[in-house]
């Protein structure tokens, strides 16, 4: 091969490999996206608290009175906005308000969302799989892998496969509505 043909050769062959990493890099930042939140993360999405002592607050700061304080540590919680310090969540039972974002961590538990009914663990998710042990109403579970519409949970050294729909801290919509700004509290 000539000289200038070759080096034509390796020039065009630079530039389709300039062109497929430029490919893959775009394609690995669009697996992971950014959100127009101060977090960069998804809002609804889910959160537990981090201590047994949390204040609610009735806005986004140590300035607002506190509206109550959560006693659960680990009590799953969907933070449905946020600013750069504080986030608004919902709790199980319908309660909305700010608590500082040092107060939550990531998801690891759900409850017994079962409409105060016991659920059923089972040994593989499967609706006909045999039954190792039972969730009581409301009960706090941790959470473990799940495979399509069923999440393994333990919860007082039992563990088992129970339908996702049956828990609390699963949905992927709101489960509580945004307070209105001008709503009197």
């Amino acid at each position: 091969m000539a000289p200038a043909v070759r080096s034509r050769a390796f020039a065009c062959l630079g530039a389709l490999t300039a062109l497929a990493l430029l490919a893959v890099a775009h394609s690995s930042r669009a697996e992971t996206p950014e959100y127009d939140t101060p977090s960069k993360l998804p809002v609804p999405r889910w959160a537990m608290l981090r201590k047994n002592e949390v204040y609610a607050r009735n806005g986004p700061s140590k300035d607002n009175p506190v509206k109550w304080t959560y006693k659960v540590a680990g009590l799953p919680v969907q933070i449905i906005s946020e600013t750069r310090d504080w986030r608004l969540i919902c709790d199980p039972s319908g309660g909305v308000a700010w608590v500082s974002k040092t107060m939550l961590q990531s998801q690891k538990t759900v409850i017994n969302g079962n409409d105060g009914q016991r659920l059923e663990m089972r040994l593989s998710p499967a609706d006909n799989a045999p039954v190792t042990a039972y969730l009581k109403p409301r009960a706090l579970a941790q959470l473990g892998k799940c495979k399509k519409d069923w999440c393994k949970v333990s919860a007082g050294g039992a563990s088992g496969w129970v339908p996702v729909r049956a828990l609390w801290g699963m949905q992927m919509t709101p489960v509580c509505q945004r307070p209105s700004l001008f709503a009197r509290n």
